[in-house]
């Protein structure tokens, strides 16, 4: 993969990143606001849990595409 070709992918997974933990945010405010007026958390509490699986891919996704591991300095690392 080309340098450009990386950084691009790396934006990308990046800006993805934000707009994910953005709206975990407002995800968070709602269903506290919900809580609080004692109305129903059932669907909020799975979409919590749909977008902290999808943050936790898009994370390993970023490290795999930020901090790739070279075999020479994995095995360095063992050492």
């Amino acid at each position: 993969m080309s340098h450009a070709s990386r950084t691009a992918n790396i934006e990308e997974l990046v800006d993805e990143l934000i707009a994910l933990y953005l709206a975990q945010a407002a995800d968070l405010r709602e269903y506290a606001q919900a809580a609080v007026a004692g109305e129903g958390t059932v669907h909020l509490k799975r979409t919590l849990r749909h977008r902290e699986v999808q943050r936790a891919d898009l994370y390993c996704q970023f490290e795999q595409a930020a901090f790739p591991v070279s075999p020479a300095l994995d095995l360095a690392d063992q050492t």
